[in-house]
């Protein structure tokens, strides 16, 4: 029944009506649609290499316009295109060409920023153009060229020298730089462990930054303590600069006296060295002498007139009294040997002069 319903002159003639009806709709539908709004720009670019009239025109990699027309102005070239009214451009745009390869055919691309509107009576200045490939390549081959020395005959071959230096002061260093890249690419190829050492290394430092956090207040009472012990330690250090100043004064003085009596005076400490023996000898007897010092110098001290500071000494001599029935013998055996050298006191005894006596005697014995 289907075969009869679709092999019939009546299905056919339908469905051809159909499909006539559809088309007429989307036709009216394109040709009565109204055109979409677009805004007119234009852009001075340096060259319009690998541009032509229909090529898309993007803003931020979006296509929203196509070229209209080029045209040269003076050494530059002049892009007028137009793109949809519901991106105009904004602030100071910029415009360049680009291409996904190439060899296929450049897109004016267009990059905008936030702010007022773009006037479209004023063209686009802010433009660049990539190199055409014979540009890049001459530009490479005339840099070569000045690196080796150019024109210069006492420059060229300079990068071939430079490169063959190079070579020899690399020689033998591979072995060593395929260590190194081999151990890098190791540790490429186990992030974790490395990862694990850095870790490892982070968490002593926090322990060691804890360390530090609970023992602040400590160093800091080391700290606020050491500061009276350094300047203690800088008043001590200025007083050694002074030390030293005043060596460096004296030792030229210790120096010229050498120089000059240096003999003489090792020849009187040779000279004492038997004297030192004989004092040493004599320690203890040199002790008590020492020791009587201040009783002496005290004696000395009470012989002076307080009221004129002069000088005071007065000497009595020891005398002695002789009681009988002995004394009358011994004052006239003296008075025999040193007249008046005893007398009589009245009252049965006698008195003598020591120190006259004996000293007189020893003159008398001479």
């Amino acid at each position: 029944m289907l075969h009869k319903l679709f092999a019939s002159r009546g299905f056919v003639s339908a469905l051809g009506v159909v499909l006539v009806g559809a088309l007429a709709v989307v036709a009216g539908f394109v040709l009565l649609r109204p055109t979409a709004a677009r805004i007119g720009y234009c852009a001075i670019m340096p060259d319009a290499i690998g541009l032509y009239v229909g090529n898309d025109v993007t803003l931020r990699g979006i296509k929203v316009g196509s070229v209209t027309s080029l045209r040269n102005e003076g050494s530059e070239v002049r892009v007028d295109f137009r793109i949809d009214a519901g991106h105009p451009l904004r602030g100071e745009p910029t415009a360049t060409t680009l291409s996904d390869t190439i060899v296929a055919d450049r897109r004016l691309a267009l990059n905008g920023s936030t702010g007022a509107r773009w006037n479209p009576g004023t063209c686009v200045t802010k433009t660049a153009t990539p190199k055409s490939i014979t540009q890049t390549l001459d530009a490479m081959s005339k840099l070569a060229d000045q690196l080796d020395g150019g024109t210069d005959p006492a420059r060229q071959n300079t990068l071939s020298a430079a490169v063959a230096e190079f070579d020899r002061a690399t020689a033998g260093t591979g072995p060593k730089l395929n260590t190194i890249i081999t151990q890098l690419a190791a540790a490429l190829r186990s992030p974790d462990s490395s990862i694990a050492h850095i870790g490892s290394l982070l968490d002593t430092l926090t322990t060691l930054s804890k360390s530090v956090a609970d023992g602040w207040g400590g160093l800091r009472q080391m700290l606020s303590g050491l500061s009276p012990i350094l300047q203690l330690v800088n008043n001590v250090w200025d007083q050694v600069v002074q030390i030293v100043n005043s060596v460096v004064v004296i030792l030229p003085w210790f120096n010229d006296i050498t120089t000059k009596y240096g003999g003489p005076i090792l020849g009187l400490l040779d000279k004492t060295v038997p004297f030192l023996d004989l004092a040493a000898a004599h320690a203890s007897s040199l002790q008590k002498i020492i020791d009587l010092i201040p009783v002496v110098a005290g004696g000395f001290r009470t012989v002076t007139d307080p009221a004129t500071g002069a000088i005071m000494v007065s000497y009595s001599a020891p005398r002695v009294a002789l009681d009988q029935p002995g004394a009358d013998q011994v004052c006239a055996a003296i008075n025999a040997l040193l007249p008046t050298g005893c007398t009589q006191s009245g009252n049965g005894l006698a008195s003598t002069d020591l120190t006259t006596l004996v000293l007189g005697l020893a003159g008398g014995a001479k």
